[in-house]
Parts: structure tokens; sequence; C-alpha cells
């Protein structure tokens, strides 16, 4: 008991030094919005790269040449682990194109087409949800096969992709974790950064943690609040 009671003491003067009295906490704001943006910038390039492999995937979309090259896409980029895949848009693809590539950059390419895999099937079996009937309702009424994918077709699709989607992005949220490996100073980096310094890894890692759970408590309810307002 006389130990427990020590380490906590111990932890609890950690605590108060590196958060309550700043020490650590500028680090840990830099690394948190770092974080917030290697996520949002991944996201979007997943998202809109996903959704146009995914639709361009249907075989009421595209023919048997496009959707096997997609296919190939999906493969690769889903078959190699995402942290190879960082590396390789980090450090093989200036090598190969004569483009040097920003720590950042490299970062959000690297997920976003890893992701993107992921959203494209996803998206793809959302559109084989979709009964032929739509389809061939929306021909009866005189859509051109774009105008029924956009007004038919893909707000039908969303409703069933949403939670798959979501978990997808939220996913892709926590593999920005590894992103220390390129230099960048995100949320994980940040705590092992406090915890070298000031050898406090309970307090400091338990923080980290708790900021991960935050933005995805606070991802989940804004999808919840999405698919209320899409149900209604």
């Amino acid at each position: 008991a006389a130990l427990e009671q020590q380490w906590f003491k111990k932890e609890t003067l950690m605590f108060s030094e590196v958060v309550l009295k700043n020490v650590g906490l500028p680090l840990l704001l830099q690394g948190f919005f770092m974080t917030i943006k290697l996520w949002l910038g991944a996201a979007l390039l997943s998202g809109g790269l996903g959704i146009t492999l995914g639709v361009l995937s249907s075989d009421r979309i595209s023919g048997l040449f496009i959707r096997r090259i997609i296919t190939l896409y999906v493969f690769v980029v889903r078959g190699i682990p995402v942290y190879v895949q960082v590396l390789m848009v980090y450090f093989v693809l200036p090598e190969l194109l004569g483009i040097n590539f920003s720590a950042f950059t490299a970062a959000i390419l690297a997920l976003g087409i890893c992701s993107s895999g992921y959203v494209a099937e996803i998206v793809r079996s959302g559109f084989n949800a979709i009964g032929s009937g739509h389809w061939g309702a929306c021909f009866v009424l005189g859509y051109t096969r774009w105008q029924a994918v956009w007004y038919v077709i893909l707000p039908g699709v969303v409703r069933i992709i949403i939670p798959a989607l979501a978990n997808e992005q939220e996913s892709l949220m926590k593999s920005t974790a590894i992103l220390s490996s390129i230099g960048l100073l995100e949320l994980t980096r940040a705590g092992s950064n406090i915890v070298a310094q000031y050898m406090n890894p309970v307090s400091t890692y338990s923080i980290v943690a708790c900021c991960y759970l935050g933005i995805s408590f606070t991802f989940i309810l804004l999808i919840k609040s999405l698919e209320r307002r899409l149900a209604q």
C-alpha cells in the first residue's frame, strides 16, 4: 500500500509539472493540432479518391477494363501495410520521380492513398446494395446514367455506407500515430518526447490516450447527428 501511495504521489506530481505548470502542454497541443490537420487532409484525399473509384467500379458506370484497373489499385494499396506506404512515399517516390515531398505532404498522400482503397470497396458495396429497380426507374423517368447516379443512386448509397465509412475514417485518424517515423510531431510523438525528458510515461501516455478518445468520441457524435438528419 505504501508503494502504491508513493507511486500515485509521484505520478500526480509529474502530471502537475508537465500539464498544470505548462511544461509539456504546448508540446501536447502542437501534437494534437498536427494530428487533426493530418487526419483532415488524409480524409479529404481518401474520401474524394475512394468515392470516385468506388463509383467507377460499378458495372453500370464503367467498362471491364477500367474496373480491372481499379480492382488492381485497390488490391495493391490494401495489400501493403500503411507504414510501408508512408516510407515509400517519403523515401522511394522522391528517388523515382525526382520530386521532394515534405513530411507533411508525404504523410497525407500515403494515408489518403492507403485509405482510398478501403473507401472504394465500401462505396462499391453500397452501389451493389442498390436494387436494379432504382436504375430502371431512373431511366424510365428520362435520367441519363450520370444524372441517375447523382440525384438518385448516390444519396441512397450514402445512407447505406455512412457507418462503414465512419469506421474507416476513425481508423485513419489512429493511423496518424505512426507518422513520427518520418519526423512529424504528431500527438504520440509529442507524448514520447515528454516522456523522454521527464520520465513520466503513465501520466503522459494516459493524457495522449484521452486525447485520441476525445477525438473519436466527438467524431462519433457528429456521425450520429448526420445519420439522424439523413433518416428524416
